[in-house]
């Protein structure tokens, strides 16, 4: 799996890349995730989206990810779990 530690602007085209791989999974543990920006948020859009569900389980929430998350109303296409 490919390393999703850092999620931001940076590091996202690199991800996209491997996203064949990485949008198998349905869930996400984001606790050992470090940093995510607004395009780590697109990116995990993107892969909720590609889901059957169309939605994205994200295990550890940290509070930022969860303020983007609402800020942008991206609700439906997300199952959060904080610690």
């Amino acid at each position: 799996m490919a390393d999703l530690a850092r999620m931001t602007a940076v590091e996202v085209p690199v991800l996209w890349e491997q996203r064949s791989q990485i949008f198998k999974q349905s869930q996400l543990d984001l606790s050992q995730t470090e940093a995510v920006d607004s395009a780590g948020i697109a990116f995990l859009v993107q892969w909720a989206k590609s889901l059957p569900q169309k939605q994205l389980t994200l295990l550890h929430t940290p509070a930022n990810v969860q303020a983007l998350i609402k800020t942008f109303r991206l609700e439906p296409l997300f199952v959060l779990q904080a610690d």
